[in-house]
C-alpha cells in the first residue's frame, strides 16, 4: 500500500511518463525476456527450468495480508448448500474441497496396482506437470543453476517424490511451461498429468478439470506506478487496467459495475508490467502474489491494499483466489477419483510435516512480507 503521504490524484492522462526511467528493467526489455524464456522451456525434464533474480520487494509495495472470506473455508460442503453438479455453492463460489484424502497413502516407488500413480511410475518413469514459468515467485527459471525454481515447482516436486521416492526426484519430473490462457487444453489435451500454475479454482473450471484441494489462498490486489496518486479502483474510472488473458483476474474487472475501469488483457503479466512501464495502461490487476513479484522487479511499481477495491467488493468474496491444482477429466471416474486423493494426500502430508510452510518462507513471504499459513490449518481438513 502505498506510503499515507502519497493522496493526489493524477490529473493528466500520461502524469508522471517520461519522468521516471526505470533501472532495474530496460522498459520494453521485460516482455522479451520473459518471452524467450518461454520458448526456450516449453518442455523442461528433470532440473532444467525457468528464473530472474529475485529482489527484495519495498516495504511500501507490499500488499496487505489476504483478508478472510466469509463461509469460504475448504471444508467438504454438504449436498443441501452445493448446485446439482457439485462444483459450486448456491452462491455462485466454488466448492473448496474435492475427493478426501488417500488413507493410508501408499510409499514412495509402491503405487497401488491399476493406479494413475502406478501407470505414471512404471509406463513412462516421471510426472509431467504444466508450470507458469513466467510467474515469480511461483515459477521462474535460475539461469545460474539451469533449475526450475518457484513455490508452485516445489509443490510440484512434493508430488513427484511421493511417487517415486525424494532421492533423484528431478529425474522423474517434466515441467512444461503454460500460459494462462492455454492451461486447460494442455490439460484436456493429455500432454500433461497435472497443472501446478497458480490457477484459481472456479465454477467453471470445475466442469472443465478435476481439482485438488486449495494448496494456497491467494487474493487479487492492484499494482500502480508508485506515485501516480492512483489510491483503488475509483481512481481508474475509464482508465486502462490490465490482466493475463484467461485469468480470474481479468473476468473480474469485466463483471465491475460501471463506472469502472477499462479491462486490457495481455497474454502474460509480465506484459502487463510493459504496457505500465510504457503507459500504455494505468495499473495491473492480479493474484497478490504475482503482483508482488512484479513489484520486485520494478521498484517505481507498487501494490495496493484489498481497501483499494471498495467495501462491496471484497464483501461479496470476490477478492480470493484459492489456488488449487489441477488435472484431467479422463472418463475414468474411479481413477480420477483415486488420483486426486493421492494428491490432496500428498498436500496434507506437506502441509504438516513443514514442507508448505519451507516453501512459503522461501518464495513468497519475501515480498508478501506476512506469515503464511497452510490453508489445512486455516479450516481446512484434519
Amino acid at each position: 500500500m502505498s506510503p499515507p503521504g502519497r493522496t493526489g490524484r493524477r490529473t493528466g492522462r500520461r502524469t508522471g511518463r517520461t519522468t521516471r526511467r526505470h533501472p532495474s528493467i530496460p522498459t520494453g526489455a521485460v516482455g522479451p525476456l520473459l518471452g524467450g524464456i518461454l520458448v526456450g522451456c516449453m518442455v523442461l525434464v528433470g532440473g532444467t527450468g525457468c528464473s530472474t533474480a529475485r529482489s527484495p520487494l519495498p516495504l511500501e509495495a507490499a500488499p496487505m495480508p489476504p483478508s478472510p472470506v466469509p463461509d469460504a473455508e475448504p471444508t467438504r460442503a454438504s449436498a443441501e448448500s452445493a448446485n446439482p453438479d457439485g462444483t459450486c455453492r448456491r452462491d455462485g463460489r466454488p466448492l473448496r474441497s474435492s475427493e478426501p484424502p488417500l488413507t493410508p497413502m501408499p510409499p514412495p516407488g509402491r503405487m497401488p496396482v491399476g493406479s494413475r500413480m502406478r501407470a505414471i511410475a512404471r509406463d513412462r518413469g516421471y510426472l509431467r506437470v504444466g508450470i507458469a514459468t513466467d510467474a515469480p515467485p511461483a515459477g521462474l527459471m535460475n539461469w545460474r543453476t539451469l533449475r526450475l525454481e518457484g513455490f508452485d515447482v516445489g509443490i510440484a516436486r512434493a508430488v513427484a517424490a511421493a511417487i517415486f521416492g525424494a532421492e533423484r526426484v528431478d529425474d522423474h519430473v517434466q515441467f512444461r511451461a503454460v500460459t494462462t490462457s492455454e492451461r486447460e487444453d494442455l490439460l484436456r489435451s493429455g500432454m500433461v498429468d497435472m497443472l501446478v500454475a497458480t490457477m484459481t479454482i472456479t465454477c467453471e473450471r470445475k466442469r472443465q478439470v478435476r481439482f485438488s484441494d486449495v494448496y494456497y489462498e491467494s487474493t487479487l490486489r492492484l499494482l500502480v506506478r508508485e506515485n501516480a496518486g492512483f489510491r483503488g479502483i475509483a481512481d481508474l474510472v475509464g482508465r486502462p487496467v490490465c490482466s493475463s488473458a484467461g485469468s480470474t483476474s481479468s473476468e473480474k474487472l469485466a463483471r465491475l459495475p460501471a463506472p469502472g475501469p477499462r479491462p486490457v488483457t495481455r497474454a502474460r503479466l509480465a506484459d502487463c508490467l510493459v504496457a505500465l512501464q510504457h503507459g500504455d495502461v494505468d495499473a495491473i490487476a492480479g493474484d497478490d502474489v504475482l503482483l508482488a513479484g512484479l513489484a520486485a522487479q520494478d521498484p517505481y511499481t507498487t501494490v495496493l491494499g484489498p481497501s483499494a477495491f471498495g467495501a462491496d467488493f471484497e464483501a461479496g468474496g470476490r477478492l480470493d483466489e484459492p489456488y488449487g491444482i489441477a488435472m484431467p477429466i479422463t472418463g475414468d471416474t474411479a481413477g480420477d477419483d483415486e488420483f486426486v486423493a493421492f494428491v490432496n494426500g500428498v498436500l496434507r502430508e506437506i502441509m504438516l510435516d513443514g514442507t508448505w510452510s519451507r516453501l512459503y518462507d522461501e518464495w513468497l513471504r519475501p515480498g508478501l512480507r506476512v506469515p503464511g499459513r497452510p490453508p489445512l490449518l486455516d479450516g481446512g481438513r484434519p
